[in-house]
């Protein structure tokens, strides 16, 4: 859902250059809260508002029957979804299902060459709010291996607080963008964590 709250961050994020581009992949079916405005208009949906802008955007929810697309993203996706989007959002919906490597290469693997991913996800808290809260440094890591540059990234408290450093304490949530410089390789490349790899490589 997007948050009156969170609007700032949404606003900043759409305005990085070549960002928004169509077509589009909302994973998760995203309402507007009451009073959550990105223009002049209560909009229901994240579509309906991408609708204004001349975006095609389409919603990705096992759920959700509004969705056009009905995956589950523990497994993997076709391979007729590979690099289909220019622009995948993701607002909260990876720490909801049990197999990260898997949903992570799956939404990699939609965004086209040249796309942006935007994830927006807890990094510290947040306890029973979805399965994971993740270590950034997993998600840049990933990212990097996987042929994304990250362009873009910030925290802050679930109610739209600016913060330095993800182990703020509290619920915090991260708000990453990232560009996708080449084509993924045939294997997903796990990152390795150096707190530990250092100490032994």
């Amino acid at each position: 859902m997007v948050l009156v709250t969170h609007l700032p961050y949404y606003r900043e994020i759409f305005a990085l250059p070549h960002f928004l581009q169509d077509p589009l992949l909302c994973f998760g079916f995203q309402e507007f809260d009451k009073g959550a405005m990105l223009d002049d208009q209560q909009h229901l949906h994240l579509g309906d508002y991408f609708a204004t802008l001349g975006i095609r955007a389409t919603s990705l929810d096992l759920f959700d029957p509004r969705s056009e697309l009905r995956y589950d993203m523990n497994d993997a996706v076709p391979s007729t979804e590979y690099g289909r989007y220019s622009t995948f959002i993701d607002i909260g919906s990876l720490e909801h299902v049990f197999d990260t490597r898997q949903c992570f290469e799956n939404c990699l693997r939609m965004v086209a060459p040249g796309g942006h991913y935007m994830l927006h996800t807890p990094v510290n808290g947040y306890y029973a709010h979805g399965f994971h809260v993740f270590n950034p440094e997993c998600l840049r890591g990933a990212l990097e291996l996987n042929g994304f540059r990250l362009i873009h990234e910030k925290y802050s408290t679930v109610d739209g607080f600016p913060v330095e450093q993800a182990s703020a304490p509290g619920d915090i949530i991260g708000w990453f963008v990232a560009r996708k410089e080449r084509e993924m390789g045939d294997k997903f490349v796990c990152p390795q964590q150096g707190k530990w790899y250092t100490r032994y490589v």
